[in-house]
């Protein structure tokens, strides 16, 4: 944001013991407050921005120690076609539950702290609640779930944004469709290890992109 100087003052003199008028005198008052207001006004301003800074990482060619991975020209056993592509923006890989159904799709390592999570997801059989995502931080002793029987859109065709999941946005080729979808961290001061994807549907199978963007804002330093 440009801060733009907006004071003109333009001093009025006199010599020890000259008199001031009152209209100077006023005049010179009026023209002090309203360079403090234009001041106060500024500085809120930068508050603002500066509290709305924020940081913001993405994760790419993530890999899974659990699930099944597949690449995006690859068929999903269980299923009828493929995305026809190697690359769809910076996923190139797709993970599914091991075996259809339900089940765990993926963990994924983070090791690190954030406000917001978005994920890349679609599902064969989609335009349902099926998939569950929760956060196993460095410091506790349980998963805390952060989605639960979240709405995903089917991969096969563009559809609108469900109030349960709204997507945040959408990479749509004729052969598929892929959605990024947004998770708030209830915890943003604690360290994630893992985010972990679990099918919860067993009439569906779905999938998530084998890349993440984190979000968190800039602490500021309170001297």
């Amino acid at each position: 944001m440009e801060i733009k100087e907006t004071i003109e003052f333009k001093p009025i003199t006199r010599k020890p013991g000259d008199p001031i008028r009152s209209e100077d005198w006023n005049m010179m008052q009026d023209m002090i407050l309203s360079d403090m207001y234009s001041l106060k006004k500024e500085i809120e301003e930068l508050r603002e921005y500066v509290n709305n800074l924020s940081e913001t990482v993405v994760l790419t060619n993530l890999e899974s120690t659990v699930g099944s991975v597949y690449a995006l020209d690859e068929i999903v056993q269980g299923e009828s076609d493929s995305y026809n592509l190697k690359v769809v923006g910076l996923i190139t890989k797709q993970y599914v539950p091991s075996v259809w159904g339900v089940g765990d799709i993926c963990h994924f390592g983070i090791a690190d702290r954030f406000d917001i999570l978005y994920f890349w997801s679609g599902a064969y059989n989609g335009n349902n609640n099926m998939l569950d995502v929760s956060l196993e931080y460095v410091e506790g002793e349980r998963d805390e779930i952060v989605g639960n029987n979240l709405y995903i859109n089917d991969k096969s065709q563009l559809g609108s944004p469900n109030d349960n999941n709204p997507y945040q946005e959408y990479i749509y080729n004729k052969y598929g469709t892929w959605y990024k979808y947004k998770i708030k961290n209830p915890f943003p001061d604690k360290e994630v290890r893992y985010i972990k994807f679990t099918n919860v549907n067993p009439d569906t199978n779905p999938r998530i992109g084998n890349v993440l963007r984190t979000e968190k804002k800039i602490k500021q330093i309170v001297y």
